[in-house]
């Protein structure tokens, strides 16, 4: 599908699993052969392998294979220089805010430049109001 949509935010690995496990189904390879990480979009797991920009995995991934890998990166040093997205910042107001991580991807299922993208992933605030 050429113009995926997907955007979710949470938290724990139970969510982040169906997130995971949903936004996989919704690509039509339904496995992840690569990844990159960048400041501006997080942790992003692709679809094609040998891309100049992405690190291969040794073998290709599903959802369940990835939730280990992303939960252990959203604790890295790495993930706390990742940009927030939008409505997911560390916002001042009248109640609590808690974090956790948003998975996504952009416009035509791109993320940023990638256009091998099945989602990326980085941590994002959840905002819990009195």
């Amino acid at each position: 599908m050429d113009n995926r949509i997907f955007r979710v935010n949470g938290e724990g690995d139970d969510l982040l699993f169906s997130a995971l496990d949903l936004v996989f189904k919704q690509n039509w390879l339904s496995h992840c052969e690569s990844w990159e990480q960048t400041e501006s979009n997080g942790l992003i797991l692709c679809w094609a392998i040998d891309l100049k920009c992405c690190n291969n995995f040794p073998s290709k991934l599903n959802a369940a294979d990835c939730l280990p890998i992303v939960s252990s990166w959203l604790n890295s040093d790495f993930a706390k220089t990742v940009q927030l997205g939008e409505m997911c910042n560390d916002a001042d107001h009248d109640g609590d805010n808690k974090l956790g991580w948003e998975v996504y991807c952009d416009d035509w299922g791109h993320v940023g430049d990638n256009h091998y993208a099945i989602c990326a992933i980085r941590p994002a605030y959840m905002w819990f109001g009195k």
